[in-house]
């Protein structure tokens, strides 16, 4: 059990199982190869490199030990980044999440029997993943199958009343994918704050493009085949009962997934495989016992059918996680189930507590196996105060640093299009948008926030007639 438990912690964290299904609900079938691949990776790493002690050599150990001090920084980094959208999409700031992960990891290091607690935190983290699923169930009151079928036959993907984004409206960020937002049948979107939008209107070979400063309230509508774009930070209502602008056209075509990719498949396949390898397979000392891969595999198993059962009956019940391409911390905890009173309510809070039980796991259990590779230090580099506080602190700026910049840099790109005109310009930060001036077009590039004043964005929301014009790309020329 406990082999088991530290294999699950190295292999799956946070990142990893909350994308299963994110990738099921993106890409359907597709997603279901990759889930299968997350699940059979390790247990190929542990069947062919079982019994393959650590070079004995001080040369020879030390490389592979910076190598896996490298990968376990970055996946710290990626489930930090991961606290830290939780925590927005949860309505806190950012670094709270960042700093309640990176620092309970901390508390972890300084205690050196920490160990004993991975198969605990695992227990905490499935009981918080399993629990909400029931409660799901009970909602739909169908099995996973039935509800897989009814979504496969849904006509189209249509906002709920309950979702945020119908009232009172809350900040949209993109998900996976380019940041657009594309129409298929016409659809009002109301400013529940101040908002810049930037849409690309295509009437048969004709493309115009305009910039709306939208004040709270006001509301422009889209045509089938209009593309929409937005700053971060713009908090948007969308029309209930209306098609969600990201999501499959239709049921059908979302249980189709993609097809011609199995280069890409094989090449994720290679990618898992080896990975799976360098974490768990080399270093390993004595076989793995029959008992040990069973216990591994069934684990694995429930955790694939976890995600696939989690992402079903999320398309089912709340659908708006389409809306800006499908993005991992939604997950954590549905928008349409956030509302919900009573037990229901408290529930859906398991998750990103189960997520947050699952990071302390894989923090201390990845310490450990670099500790197993330390054959010169008796395995004291896993209890390094310094070293790990380093990669901590490190992992945790850089997953603020990363957000912050990225954010800045669309928000000045935004702003400094809203006081251009609209003729195509390559310094545009939207390709084909419209002319930018010289000291915008710096503006964009510049990492630091300037200190002199920028220009008033013109409105494009005041007279029926500037309306018009934006309407029809005139604005600027």
């Amino acid at each position: 059990m406990t082999f088991a438990a530290r294999t699950l912690a190295i292999w799956l964290t946070p990142a990893a199982w909350l994308a299963l299904p994110a990738l099921v609900l993106e890409s359907g079938p597709d997603g279901l190869w990759i889930g299968l691949v997350l699940l059979v990776a390790p247990l190929l790493a542990l069947a062919v490199a079982g019994g393959v002690a650590p070079p004995a050599s001080t040369g020879d150990a030390l490389f592979p030990v910076l190598a896996l001090l490298l990968v376990v920084g970055i996946l710290f980094w990626a489930n930090l980044v991961l606290a830290g959208d939780v925590a927005a999409w949860l309505g806190a700031a950012r670094w709270q999440g960042i700093a309640v992960a990176a620092g309970g990891a901390w508390i972890l290091l300084v205690w050196r029997r920490s160990g004993r607690l991975v198969p605990v935190l695992l227990l905490v983290a499935g009981c918080g993943l399993v629990v909400p699923m029931l409660a799901l169930a009970g909602g739909a009151r169908m099995g996973p199958l039935a509800a897989w079928e009814r979504v496969a036959s849904l006509p189209a993907f249509r906002l709920p009343a309950s979702s945020p984004w119908a009232s009172p409206g809350r900040e949209l960020r993109a998900g996976r994918g380019p940041g657009t937002l594309v129409f298929e049948e016409e659809h009002r979107v109301t400013a529940a704050g101040p908002a810049q939008l930037h849409v690309r209107a295509v009437d048969g070979a004709r493309v115009t493009e305009s910039d709306w400063d939208l004040r709270p309230g006001d509301s422009v509508t889209l045509r089938p085949g209009d593309e929409l774009r937005w700053p971060p930070g713009a908090r948007l209502r969308f029309e209930v009962g209306k098609t969600v602008p990201g999501a499959p056209s239709s049921g059908i075509s979302w249980a189709d997934g993609r097809r011609g990719d199995s280069s890409r498949r094989w090449g994720l396949l290679l990618t898992l495989c080896g990975g799976a390898l360098a974490l768990l397979g080399f270093g390993i000392a004595g076989r793995v016992t029959r008992r040990e891969m069973a216990v591994t595999g069934a684990a694995l198993i429930g955790v694939f059918a976890w995600g696939v059962v989690w992402a079903v009956y999320c398309a089912l019940g709340s659908p708006d996680l389409f809306l800006g391409g499908v993005a991992i911390e939604r997950l954590a905890w549905p928008p349409t189930l956030r509302g919900r009173p009573g037990v229901e309510g408290v529930v859906s809070a398991l998750l990103p507590l189960a997520a947050l039980a699952s990071f302390l796991a894989s923090s201390t259990a990845l310490r450990a196996r670099i500790g197993a590779l330390d054959v010169t230090g008796d395995g004291e580099i896993g209890h390094d105060l310094g070293l790990w506080s380093a990669i901590l602190g490190g992992a945790a700026l850089a997953s603020l640093w990363c957000s912050g910049r990225q954010g800045q840099a669309v928000g000045r790109g935004e702003r400094g299009r809203a006081w251009s005109g609209s003729s195509p310009s390559p310094r545009s930060p939207w390709p084909g948008s419209g002319r930018m001036s010289r000291r915008a077009g710096r503006d964009c590039r510049w990492p630091i926030r300037p200190w002199w004043p920028r220009p008033r964005p013109r409105s494009c929301s005041g007279s029926p007639a500037a309306r018009a014009r934006a309407r029809m790309g005139l604005d600027g020329q």
